[in-house]
């Protein structure tokens, strides 16, 4: 599909961090293209595949400021596989950056209400779409199949996952097929921890779950999700996220999105606080990329980050 950077494992250093003994690292998935990164790069190359061998174009879903769309209209394009975007909301919408982009990589879009976006995982409204865009394949909201679970499991195989390994590994969960794939490829006596983005409720678990067990690995157990960690909602933003972003930014030279890594990395220092990590352990932070989106966030973060005066749990 297209040639991706080393993946690397960046150490990430904390008076918290020595504190309470651990070794952090983050995975810098965010690192592997500058448009297709992060975990879309695994969950997006079986629908590529099967496109390719169809010869049909691939269609989802997305809101305005979709990563996932974002990073399908470009893959698409490298690709030279037709993309259609069925996008939440008004067509004015067409003229951000996100979809700008898409638009420019030839991604045809199609705005619909959110009543008409809510029918998008019942399979008659997919086959209607899929017949009226020439036979699509037609693929969910945020990439998540049993396909791209197989795909998202072998991050574990990366030179540098094989090489340290991990105690604990965490990651945003926002559809949950990241989430999926890490559990159904991590080794044993590693623990998982799903950090859900979103307000989701027990119906996630039974989503991961249900994930597992299309994908062949029904009953994977040492995974679990951090529950309250969505800081009031899906893409909601405080002024002390902000002002983390700000400083992880700074002192690290690593940048975050405020929709989902910010999210991951306040929700691993406030359970290292809480106690629950062991000392000594090694702890793998997994950096699903979503900068693009920054964009759309990047007046808040500027006006919310000086307007936090607490201590910083960094």
């Amino acid at each position: 599909m297209l040639e991706s950077a080393e993946i690397v494992l960046q150490p990430l250093r904390s008076r918290l961090y020595d504190r309470f003994r651990v070794e952090v690292s983050v995975l810098r998935l965010d690192a592997i293209h500058p448009l297709l990164s992060g975990n879309k790069w695994f969950k997006l190359r079986p629908a590529l595949e099967q496109a390719r061998k169809l010869r049909c174009p691939i269609l989802s879903f997305g809101g305005a400021w979709s990563n996932h769309i974002h990073a399908l209209a470009y893959a698409g394009f490298q690709s030279g596989v037709e993309t259609v975007g069925i996008i939440r909301g008004e067509p004015e919408y067409a003229t951000n950056a996100m979809l700008s982009d898409a638009r420019r990589w030839g991604m045809q879009l199609q705005f619909v209400d959110r009543n008409t976006y809510r029918l998008r995982d019942r399979e008659e409204y997919r086959h209607q779409l899929s017949l009226a865009h020439g036979g699509a394949l037609v693929v969910p909201e945020g990439g998540t199949t049993s396909a791209a679970v197989h795909s998202v499991s072998e991050i574990w195989q990366l030179p540098v996952m094989r090489e340290q390994g991990a105690d604990l590994l965490l990651t945003a969960v926002g559809s949950g097929g990241t989430l999926a794939g890490l559990v159904a490829g991590k080794p044993e006596g590693t623990r998982v921890l799903g950090v859900p983005v979103l307000k989701c409720g027990s119906e996630m678990v039974s989503r991961i779950n249900a994930l597992l067990g299309s994908a062949g690995y029904a009953g994977s157990s040492g995974w679990e999700l951090l529950e309250g960690a969505h800081r009031g909602g899906y893409a909601r933003l405080d002024a002390e996220l902000a002002a983390m972003i700000e400083h992880v930014g700074e002192v690290h030279r690593l940048p975050f999105d405020p929709v989902y890594t910010a999210k991951l990395v306040m929700a691993f220092n406030r359970l290292l606080l809480a106690g629950q990590v062991v000392a000594g352990s090694k702890v793998v932070l997994v950096h699903t990329g979503g900068l693009q989106g920054v964009r759309g966030h990047q007046a808040r973060l500027s006006a919310l980050a000086p307007a936090f005066s607490g201590p910083l749990a960094v």
